[in-house]
């Protein structure tokens, strides 16, 4: 059970990833949601690295379009080159919870940093109106990730403890438990939601956010 209820120590959040990785090795193969869970470790980041694909809804070019459906071979690459969304779980040892750094990895460079960005790619509709408010949403800007220098989305940690106390209570929870929460609880602002094959087998599901 964690020690410092609702914050974490370095400890406990590096076991909870490497947990959280393991669980995805079990249970990755029943959904289709997530791509990779990897716990990383690059300078003094410790991180958990969640992955998914970004469906590019971005509209071909008529030119490019006919050109590709003459070349098959073009047309085939073009297919396997689709954005993938790095969702980095990041431990604050100032807030002492989980941060969340979002990337987008995109050979063809559409998916800039930018705030527009944020709100055409990332955020669903259901929250975009939260972004102007003073809350979780509204703590989101874009800020150099600690492990890799580049620019990045990333939600304000101050709200985390407040969400987390508000959402277990006084029920005691483990450090791979409190990942599972934060993530369902956090991850939802920005479409990061928890495959149900990941959880289906928890007692515990409080406050977690789930998908087929």
């Amino acid at each position: 059970m964690l020690s410092e209820f609702p914050n974490l120590t370095s400890a406990e959040f590096h076991e909870a990833c490497l947990a959280f990785e393991t669980r995805f090795s079990v249970h990755g193969r029943e959904q289709h949601d997530w791509v990779s869970v990897e716990a990383l470790h690059s300078f003094d980041a410790r991180f958990l690295r969640i992955t998914k694909e970004l469906i590019n809804d971005t509209p071909v070019d008529p030119g490019e379009d006919e050109f590709l459906e003459d070349d098959v071979e073009a047309l085939e690459t073009s297919s396997q080159q689709n954005a993938l969304m790095h969702y980095d779980i990041v431990f604050s040892p100032t807030y002492r919870v989980p941060v969340l750094y979002i990337s987008i990895i995109d050979p063809k460079h559409r998916y800039p940093p930018t705030m527009t960005t944020l709100h055409k790619h990332l955020l669903p509709a259901l929250f975009t109106a939260e972004t102007g408010r003073v809350g979780v949403i509204g703590g989101i800007t874009v800020t150099d990730h600690p492990a890799t220098n580049r620019p990045a989305f990333f939600i304000h940690p101050c709200q985390t403890a407040k969400v987390m106390e508000a959402t277990v209570g006084r029920k005691e929870i483990s450090g791979e438990e409190f990942l599972v929460i934060w993530i369902g609880a956090m991850g939802k602002y920005v479409g990061l939601n928890i495959p149900l094959a990941l959880v289906q087998q928890d007692v515990l599901q409080i406050g977690v956010t789930q998908t087929p």
